[in-house]
């Protein structure tokens, strides 16, 4: 669909005021719009870096020869979060 405007009788020099604006328009805003010096800035930036490290050595019977019934439990954790909300 195409919608075509024309405005006639009207002088090339002629300058429209605000109530003919409104008229060649169709409306107009009821308010007048606000311009704020106030920069508003939510800019946010995060890193996060965990660095881990963990070495676990079990000499148990180190050394020693014929020997039994030697008995080793090694039990290792290593747990690490980061969160942002």
């Amino acid at each position: 669909m195409t919608t075509t405007l024309a405005i006639k009788d009207l002088s090339v020099t002629e300058e429209l005021d605000t109530r003919a604006m409104r008229a060649v328009r169709g409306g107009f805003v009821p308010f007048m719009p606000v311009f704020s010096s106030v920069k508003l800035d939510s800019t946010f930036n995060a890193s996060q870096l965990i660095g881990q490290t963990q070495n676990v050595v079990n000499m148990n019977g180190n050394n020693a020869a014929f020997v039994t019934d030697i008995k080793s439990h090694v039990d290792s954790t290593q747990n690490a979060t980061n969160n942002i909300y």
